[in-house]
């Protein structure tokens, strides 16, 4: 009698190549965080398509994209993956408190004026905990360190004009509101009102042309017919270096800042521009699906204690 084709079991390792080149738009960057060849990548993904007869990755140019199979199917394990990655990250964390660390990414801003406070309550209690910060000005990059496992967390402004990752999950902190900087002795330091017209008068000083806070200030002059009269004579990503030429007096700048921030430096003046303007969410955003060891998990309280704590006057 002729025996039955023994199906071949599904390995955890392809299911989890398959995840990574799914969520991170390809095999090369797949095999660059598995430590593995883009040939071996490629196999694993194949042999995974084998045993479901059926395709999950196909290329359309020079992308990779999911098929509805393959959409199906990372819907269905990411959760498991992603959990199982987490379990081995708190198995070795428990295993020595001297390796538990706190990963934290941020965009530079965040982390000059919100981390401080609630970095150094968190340190004062764990001591002994490794802590790691990793700042960028892109939100896309940090969002990117923590969908790989670089960092436990990561904060944010989110950017209206780019989609939330399906891979995290997003928690709303607070607004960043708009806020005109100028030099004490600058004409619109003393005007009782400033309007976006008042704005293009003069040199102004923008974060980077791909930053939300400078599509923000284009929508801004866009509304009015202004932008073609818009003069940026510096463009740059640290708000600290902004504010010290703006106290020089080399321009004005509009940035999504707290209230308060540096309203006291020398030669700097700061005032809300317009309450009726939208303002620029901070997010804090973590894996879907993973758990976060109980180190992460009090960091987490402490930051919100404080966010509490200022609320609403500060932020």
């Amino acid at each position: 009698m002729r025996r039955p084709k023994v199906h071949k079991d599904i390995e955890l390792r392809q299911l989890r190549t398959f995840t990574l080149a799914a969520t991170q738009g390809g095999f090369s960057a797949a095999a660059a965080t598995l430590g593995l060849s883009v040939p071996a990548v490629w196999e694993q993904v194949r042999s995974l398509e084998s045993i479901l007869g059926t395709m999950l990755l196909v290329r359309q140019g020079r992308a990779l994209e999911l098929t509805v199979d393959g959409k199906l199917l990372l819907e269905i394990i990411q959760p498991h993956v992603s959990g199982l990655d987490s379990l081995v990250k708190l198995f070795q964390a428990r295993r020595s408190e001297s390796a538990r660390q706190l990963s934290v990414a941020s965009i530079p801003q965040v982390l000059a004026n919100l981390l401080p406070p609630p970095i150094q309550e968190f340190m004062a209690k764990y001591g002994e905990t490794q802590l790691r910060l990793l700042s960028d000005p892109g939100a896309a990059t940090v969002m990117r360190m923590v969908e790989r496992g670089e960092a436990d967390l990561g904060l944010i402004t989110a950017n209206p004009d780019e989609p939330a990752s399906p891979h995290l999950a997003h928690e709303y902190l607070f607004d960043l509101k708009f806020m005109l900087l100028t030099s004490s002795h600058h004409p619109l330091a003393r005007k009782k009102e400033v309007k976006a017209g008042d704005l293009v008068k003069y040199p102004m000083i923008t974060m980077l042309a791909s930053s939300p806070n400078r599509k923000l200030l284009e929508r801004i002059l866009r509304r009015h017919d202004l932008l073609d009269r818009l003069h940026v004579v510096m463009e740059n990503s640290s708000t600290d270096t902004i504010q010290k030429y703006v106290a020089l007096g080399a321009g004005t700048a509009l940035l999504s800042a707290w209230p308060t921030v540096h309203r006291h430096a020398p030669g700097l003046h700061v005032r809300e521009f317009d309450p009726h303007i939208e303002a620029l969410p901070v997010m804090l955003v973590t894996r879907k699906y993973a758990h976060l060891p109980d180190h992460v998990q009090e960091f987490l309280q402490i930051l919100r204690k404080h966010l509490a704590d200022s609320a609403p006057d500060h932020l």
